[in-house]
């Protein structure tokens, strides 16, 4: 997908690239389709599942840490995650996944943990998710960056403490 754009790739490029015949490809997807929605819930998945775990986090107070777990993933799979983010297909966009786990993830969160915020909701968890994708862009475009890591975790600080005031 770094050669073509997704909609031109076909089964004979896909088999070739990895080097399996087309029967084997037929006999664990339907089509190039199904292959992109499995590798995009496989990531998705993953995801989802880290970032329930930054949330549990926030209550033990090792939330950079959990940040740091997560972007030493994506910074793994960088190759592959910045790909996948810049294919849109239906029921196979990552990015459009991973916005709506950290939305609402955040939004379950806040919803629980609400006490009398001035902030709208829907706005903080919105801004979460935003702060969230520009770091994980951000990871993507160059290394690791614990400065960056400090700063989202200020940065998410801040929304959660708009809502404990």
């Amino acid at each position: 997908m770094n050669e073509k754009d997704f909609n031109q790739i076909t089964i004979k490029d896909i088999c070739s690239r990895s080097l399996i015949s087309k029967s084997t490809f037929y006999s664990h997807y339907v089509d190039k389709y199904d292959l992109m929605e499995k590798i995009v819930n496989k990531y998705a998945v993953f995801f989802k599942n880290e970032i329930k775990l930054r949330f549990k986090s926030g209550n033990q107070g090792n939330v950079a840490q959990v940040l740091e777990m997560i972007m030493n993933q994506i910074a793994a799979n960088k190759t592959e995650i910045a790909t996948l983010l810049n294919v849109h297909v239906p029921f196979a966009d990552l990015r459009v996944e991973l916005e709506t786990i950290l939305y609402q993830t955040c939004l379950s969160y806040l919803n629980e943990k609400l006490s009398d915020s001035s902030a709208s909701i829907d706005y903080l968890a919105q801004l979460y998710t935003a702060n969230a994708m520009v770091h994980i862009n951000w990871t993507l475009k160059g290394d690791k960056d614990r400065s960056a890591i400090e700063l989202a975790h200020k940065m998410q600080q801040y929304i959660f403490e708009q809502v404990q005031k």
